[in-house]
């Protein structure tokens, strides 16, 4: 008598698939989801490749400055970066690489000593503005890469993970963020394989997954300071093994306190100086003070400078700021409808999946937590850029939700799969023709780079110029070094002060080729109403926010005439507009009474990016010297002739 095994029935002969031929068919599959793999990569470095040349040898990115001066400044032996909006790691991760160029430049015999590295830095910005760009924009089809392989591990498919990766690979935002230098991609990156090394501390009771998803959270938190959400994510994912029974709360305790040592051992290891000066303390407690506990007879209004919008820090405006992070989200410059749509469905879809769950609420949790800080701390602030920190996560959420939407069709498993696959395809379409059109977008030429060539080119050499803030990029040469000179001996330390004599004597030993007789005129942009220079130099936290060495409030024209000998004034539609439109137009009378004064001097030269297809502000070049020509036309703003009234 035979037995037979009836644990699975065998198929009909005809039926039954060789094992070599279903090994073939898994190695093809394996084959050709890697080749996949590697398309969606190349497409992720071109749609980001594509813009990083934007502006060069410029940049009108204010950020972008701020990172590639303190990161230079490191080379001196100085590695506190004086100045804590953003933490430092990516400061220490950019003048490693800017090292890199300066020892190839030593070998090649490009520089022969760092000073005239420093100078090649302050006068021809382009290349350390290129290396920048690259090193962001690596971090960001890096980026792409983790979000395939969290999509793989936790879904066990390949599809999820190619699916995630697309999205990822052409969501505008995403992209817009990896060409300029800032560090929101390569936080988000950092928060990605946090979140992709916790997937291990699911599966594996050993401590080395969990110890490397802290460690990265706190490099990430030494990035940019929204990594600190991981913090409440891991912590409630750890207390949730014991409330299951999976732990004893005595191994839960001990893993939730590794979690905090190891967190603050990364953000102190990536940007120590946060931990070492007094100032990121104080800053700290100043901004939790003011939101959560304001002191009424201090209350101050705050301006908004991202969103134009003037509010008092504390409870009652939280209520708007949540307004305004709904409609930021749902813009259809973030995810689109579309994407929007699947993500929410597979956020639903992971969360009632008992085997997915705690997947849902390793997604959740961090966006909950970056939301409350949104309202909050930095109410009215976030931007598209910011949500770097929980786009990669979103987009593994796009395949399941794609597979909840074809659950009616009835689909067989392995066709179902390949269907949400094209699906999340034809979804990420928008997001796609919105990143191609931001790149067309953003390599137009610039209207500052067309003015930078007529001042050069048709202005007289030595006339003295007032250039306006974010106009053309101008180098000052050693006679504005020696009025800078003098203003920064009168200064008291602070963080724009910090190696300001070092600038000022490479002027002088090198100077630039392209150097003018400049004065910079300033803009209070984070104040909501007007200030002196002298209260703004008094002031511990305006110091902080913008270079006393230049003047934030005009003078007169007559007195920049007479007094200052000025004779040409380069100012900018991006300058000036803001001081006719709310909220600021009745909030600073010395600006706008500077830029009416100016319309009835000669206007010798408009730039319109429009009349050549270009891009930025409109740029304008005054000669104080000579009164309007009779017939000149006015300018307008929104079709008003606002900036040819009298005053009064």
């Amino acid at each position: 008598m035979t037995t037979r095994d009836v644990s699975a029935p065998a198929l009909p002969r005809t039926l039954a698939i060789p094992r070599d031929v279903a090994a073939a068919r898994a190695e093809a599959g394996s084959r050709a989801a890697t080749l996949a793999l590697v398309a969606i990569l190349l497409l992720a470095a071109a749609l980001r490749l594509w813009g990083a040349f934007h502006d060069l040898p410029f940049s009108y990115f204010g950020d972008e400055l701020h990172f590639m001066k303190r990161s230079m400044a490191m080379g001196t032996g100085d590695l506190n970066p004086h100045w804590f909006h953003k933490p430092a790691l990516l400061m220490y991760v950019l003048a490693f690489f800017y090292g890199l160029y300066f020892v190839v430049g030593l070998v090649t015999g490009r520089f022969e000593s760092t000073s005239e590295f420093g100078a090649h830095f302050l006068f021809e910005p382009g290349p350390f503005i290129l290396i920048g760009r690259l090193v962001v924009l690596a971090f960001g089809v890096a980026t792409v890469y983790v979000v395939y392989r969290i999509g793989c591990k936790v879904f066990r498919d390949h599809r999820a993970g190619l699916a995630s990766a697309l999205v990822a690979a052409v969501l505008g935002p995403m992209i817009v963020s990896a060409q300029t230098i800032k560090s929101d991609v390569p936080c988000g990156f950092l928060m990605t394989l946090s979140i992709y090394f916790y997937l291990g501390a699911r599966e594996n009771p050993r401590l080395r997954p969990l110890l490397l998803a802290a460690l990265f959270a706190g490099l990430a938190m030494g990035t940019h300071y929204y990594g600190i959400v991981l913090v409440p994510t891991f912590l409630a994912m750890e207390a949730l093994r014991g409330f299951d029974r999976s732990s004893p709360w005595g191994t839960v305790i001990k893993r939730v306190a590794l979690v905090a040592v190891l967190f603050v051992a990364g953000f102190f290891l990536s940007s120590p100086y946060n931990f070492i000066d007094p100032l990121w303390r104080q800053g700290v407690t100043d901004s939790l003070q003011k939101t959560f506990a304001p002191d009424p007879e201090q209350a101050e209004a705050h301006f908004e400078p991202d969103n134009r919008v003037v509010y008092e820090p504390g409870p009652s405006a939280w209520l708007g700021a949540s307004g305004a992070f709904f409609k930021l989200v749902t813009s259809h410059n973030v995810m689109g409808i579309a994407l929007a749509l699947l993500a929410a469905l597979g956020l639903l879809h992971t969360l009632a999946r008992r085997e997915t769950r705690w997947y849902g609420l390793l997604v959740l949790v961090p966006c909950l937590f970056f939301f409350l800080a949104a309202i909050t701390i930095v109410a009215y602030h976030a931007q598209p850029r910011h949500l770097n920190a929980i786009y990669p996560l979103l987009a593994t959420l796009a395949w399941p939700g794609a597979l909840v939407l074809l659950r009616p069709f009835r689909l067989a498993e392995g066709r179902a799969g390949a269907v949400a696959l094209a699906l999340v395809a034809l979804a990420a379409i928008p997001t796609l023709l919105y990143s191609v059109d931001w790149n067309r977008q953003l390599t137009r030429l610039d209207s500052r780079l067309v003015s930078y060539r007529f001042i050069h080119d048709e202005l007289p050499r030595g006339a003295r110029l007032l250039v306006d803030d974010y106009g053309p990029f101008l180098n000052p040469n050693p006679v504005a070094a020696q009025r800078l000179k003098t203003r920064l001996a009168a200064l008291s330390e602070g963080p724009f002060t910090h190696h300001q004599g070092l600038r000022i004597e490479l002027i002088e030993r090198y100077p630039p080729k392209d150097g003018v007789d400049m004065d910079e005129l300033g803009h209070p942009w984070w104040l909501a109403k007007e200030k002196s220079d002298a209260e703004l130099r008094s002031n511990a936290f305006d110091l902080d926010m913008g270079s006393p060495l230049v003047t934030r409030q005009p003078k007169e024209l007559a007195r920049f005439r007479d007094e200052d000998g000025i004779r040409y004034v380069i100012t900018n539609s991006e300058a000036r507009d803001q001081y006719f439109k709310a909220p600021r137009a009745q909030s600073f009378p010395s600006f706008n009474r500077f830029y009416r004064e100016l319309e009835k001097t000669r206007r010798i030269e408009t730039f319109d990016p429009k009349n050549w297809d270009g891009k930025g502000p409109i740029v304008w070049i005054y000669d104080i010297s000579q009164p309007a020509p009779a017939g000149q036309p006015p300018i307008t703003l929104e079709g008003r002739r606002v900036l040819v009234q009298t005053e009064g």
